[in-house]
């Protein structure tokens, strides 16, 4: 089945829990402090593969979660780290947050094989007792918690990628071409919209391949949603070079007369659908071939002298049926796919390349536990800071020595003198992200 689009909800593996361990042996009854710290939690990463063309892998499992992190345990071992989760999808896929009624920005663009993103951190390990001793604190009761992972949910939305994409009117012979010139073998047949999904066939000409598509048919109003078109114009958009099939059987009349006026309007009305859906398409190079040709020949040389009349010149006269024209069309179109992946390939900087974007996240150890933010709402005072929020979820408030330690971090930094300025005598409640602390200060 062939799936273009996916909503799912990822979560990363949630970090081992630190353990509070004493060292014992004969000889050594002060032995001190040997727990251990916990795992980390494995990560989600989200990785292009060539080895996939459709997203249907999502369609029936919605949520993926990455392994959790093992506790740690005495004589100092730590736990066993989870393993990142990769899940692969097509080259040509982008990356959106929140799901399809909700869509927010793109956040990555896994446009070529290998790249990668990673779209939920696992959670840090928990440090086991004996991170904690010093001078002052020589036998520490306590341990952290592991940090839960992270979770979010996400569209997948799928452009393929190929050198040549062939459009037109529907019913006008893109798949009887597709299935000629390649392996593919797509669904024929004499009515609309007899393709329903993209397909793709690989091109072998002189040596060299290439990949083409046949994309369904389009029909006027196609960029508003209407026929099957708006969902399939994405697709376009990654293609190097177009393929314009214009069908000479809608420009014959009953009799024997042609309409060569039928064959501008149904080229303007496409042309018109694909700036009105994204100005890169209108920008594609574009190739003009008239298709079913063997339908007749006499009228060749009128359409065509018509057509450029127009400003609409013809590049090939083909049959995909009858096999005419169809060798001069593959060798005309190498050159323009060597060109055309010559450009792309030239294009190294993501400034040279503005629909490929390049995915900046901050390493959670450069941020400073200082660095928090104080918000006064309806319902209570809040307080959000990327290392303080781990710090405290991870804080076991069940211990003493936990607990003394995490007043002690609040009085460092300053938090807990400006909470009790804010609170004064309303003892209004805190969250320090999503934990409540105010029984705490």
């Amino acid at each position: 089945m062939f799936l273009d689009e996916a909503t799912i909800t990822v979560r990363g593996g949630n970090g081992g829990r630190g353990c509070v361990s004493w060292r014992r042996e004969k000889y050594e009854p002060m032995g001190g402090p040997d727990g251990g710290d916990g795992g980390n939690g494995g990560a989600v990463w989200i990785v292009a593969d060539d080895n996939t063309d459709t997203l249907s892998v999502f369609a029936s499992r919605k949520k993926f979660s990455a392994p959790s992190g093992e506790a740690g345990s005495g004589s100092q071992r730590g736990g066993k780290g989870g393993e990142d989760l990769l899940l692969f999808v097509p080259s040509g896929t982008l990356i959106y947050e929140g799901d399809t009624k909700n869509k927010g920005e793109c956040i990555a663009d896994l446009a070529v094989r290998g790249d990668r993103i990673c779209i939920a951190k696992g959670g840090r390990g928990g440090y086991g007792n004996s991170h904690f001793k010093s001078s002052t604190r020589q036998a520490p009761d306590f341990a952290e918690l592991g940090e839960p992972g992270e979770e979010t949910t996400v569209t997948l939305e799928l452009k393929l990628v190929a050198d040549i994409g062939i459009i037109g009117y529907p019913n006008v012979g893109k798949s009887t071409l597709i299935s000629v010139i390649s392996a593919a073998r797509p669904k024929i047949a004499n009515y609309a919209f007899t393709t329903l999904t993209p397909n793709l066939g690989v091109v072998d000409v002189r040596g060299r391949t290439f990949v083409v598509c046949d994309i369904p048919g389009l029909i006027e109003g196609a960029s508003e949603g209407k026929g099957l078109g708006h969902a399939f114009l994405r697709h376009i958009e990654r293609c190097g070079a177009l393929l314009h099939l214009l069908d000479i059987s809608r420009a014959l009349q009953e009799d024997g007369s042609v309409d060569s006026e039928k064959l501008i309007d149904d080229y303007r009305i496409i042309r018109k659908e694909l700036e009105a859906y994204s100005p890169t398409l209108a920008k594609k190079r574009e190739i003009v071939a008239l298709s079913k040709v063997d339908l007749t020949i006499d009228a060749l040389d009128d359409i065509v002298k018509t057509l450029k009349n127009k400003k609409i010149t013809v590049n090939h006269r083909i049959s995909a049926a009858a096999n005419q024209g169809i060798d001069a069309l593959l060798i005309d179109l190498l050159p323009i796919v060597l060109e055309e992946r010559e450009k792309r390939l030239a294009a190294e900087t993501p400034e040279e390349q503005p629909d490929i974007l390049p995915v900046l996240q901050p390493s959670v150890g450069s941020i400073r536990m200082g660095a928090y933010r104080i918000e006064q709402r309806d319902d209570g005072i809040h307080v959000f800071g990327k290392r303080l929020e781990q710090f405290t979820v991870m804080t076991n408030f069940q211990s003493e020595g936990g607990l003394s330690r995490f007043r002690d971090v609040i009085d460092r930094i300053g938090l807990r003198r400006e909470l009790q300025r804010l609170r004064g005598t309303t003892k209004a409640p805190v969250w320090i992200g999503t934990i409540a602390v105010e029984a705490y200060l």
